[in-house]
């Protein structure tokens, strides 16, 4: 790998920081987001439960589907946002990696050779790039 005044070392590490960027923390904040979805459709589904149709006695919501309603909308979200932190710490990522790219020559030569080419891959195996960082140098 070089020895640590190469800029080697560091590069390698800058680029396990912009790949969990790109292609990890997409994933995650995914995650955030479908849970969301699947808060808001629980949380739909049982207030409803909680709603009386028109033959029966007027029909309507009774108190505690407001509350049911109002606590998956709380829950949703928090989940949401937390989902949208996930981005934003990937940015950070991003960020911190191209600053410390910009400030040392030899780790942003290193950290653009390991970025050239690198891929993930989708659920099917199939060979999938990862956007490379833009450095602004």
């Amino acid at each position: 790998m070089g020895n640590y005044l190469s800029g080697q070392l560091l590069g390698a590490r800058l680029e396990d920081l912009v790949r969990a960027a790109n292609a990890e923390m997409p994933v995650v904040q995914a995650a955030f987001y479908r849970v969301q979805g699947k808060v808001q459709y629980a949380a739909d589904n049982v207030a409803a439960a909680f709603t009386r149709p028109a033959d029966f006695e007027g029909g309507g919501g009774d108190k505690h589907a407001e509350v049911i309603s109002q606590l998956g909308d709380i829950i949703a979200g928090c989940v949401k946002e937390a989902g949208h932190n996930v981005e934003l710490t990937a940015e950070a990522l991003r960020l911190a990696a191209q600053e410390y790219a910009r400030t040392d020559q030899a780790a942003g030569t290193e950290l653009r050779k390991l970025m050239s080419n690198d891929y993930t891959q989708d659920k099917s195996g199939n060979k999938v790039s990862i956007p490379d960082i833009k450095l602004a140098l």
